[in-house]
């Protein structure tokens, strides 16, 4: 009894790792097969630089170009304006100088406070005719008989009581004429004997006139 017992559970054990046996190879992923046959690769033929070069122009899109003209009347018209622009510019810029050295001239002219006094003096005063004429005949025999580098013109000499007044201008067409004219024309007339009688003096200069304020009085 017992060893029909046995065998029965041994039968059972059998079937039972059968079964399972069985069942895990039946469920069991199955590895996909591998093809190793590999096909050879074609290699392409050899094409040269020029056709590939025309095969990707042949690709391209085509395009037009067109020329645009060059415009050189409106190139130059613009130079022009900018030039007159600039020509403007120098223009303004001159007439703004003109007007400050002008000005400085006119500074420099102006009189002096002495020189205003004599200038009030002269106006106040009546002529003494024997002594003004006298006086002015001097200077214009002086400025005829004077051996000077180059002679100034006379503009006018005009004498009061005590005062006189002189203008002179330098000669025209003669651009040499300058200061040092009027340096050696002023050195020459204080050495004149008619000259020695004046005491005070004021005067003002430029290249092109020459103008004297003197006075017997101090």
């Amino acid at each position: 009894m017992i060893k029909n017992s046995l065998w029965s559970l041994l039968l059972a054990f059998i079937a039972g790792v059968t079964l399972a046996s069985g069942y895990f190879f039946l469920t069991a992923p199955r590895p996909t097969q591998q093809h190793t046959d590999v096909e050879p690769i074609q290699t392409p033929p050899k094409l040269s630089r020029e056709s590939v070069e025309i095969a990707q122009i042949d690709v391209l899109p085509s395009v037009k170009v067109e020329k645009q003209p060059v415009d050189s009347d409106l190139g130059s018209e613009h130079s022009k304006e900018q030039l007159q622009q600039q020509v403007k510019e120098l223009k303004q810029a001159l007439a703004v100088q003109k007007a400050t050295v002008k000005n400085y001239q006119k500074q420099l002219r102006a009189p002096s406070d002495f020189e205003q006094v004599l200038l009030d003096k002269f106006e106040e005063q009546t002529r003494n005719e024997e002594w003004a004429y006298r006086t002015e005949t001097a200077l214009k025999d002086f400025l005829l008989t004077a051996d000077l580098t180059v002679a100034p013109e006379l503009v006018s000499a005009q004498c009061k009581t005590s005062v006189c007044k002189f203008e002179l201008v330098a000669p025209e067409d003669n651009d040499a004429f300058d200061h040092t004219q009027w340096r050696e024309l002023n050195d020459r007339l204080v050495k004149q004997d008619f000259w020695q009688q004046f005491k005070t003096s004021a005067s003002t200069s430029s290249d092109d006139d020459f103008k004297l304020l003197l006075s017997t009085e101090q």
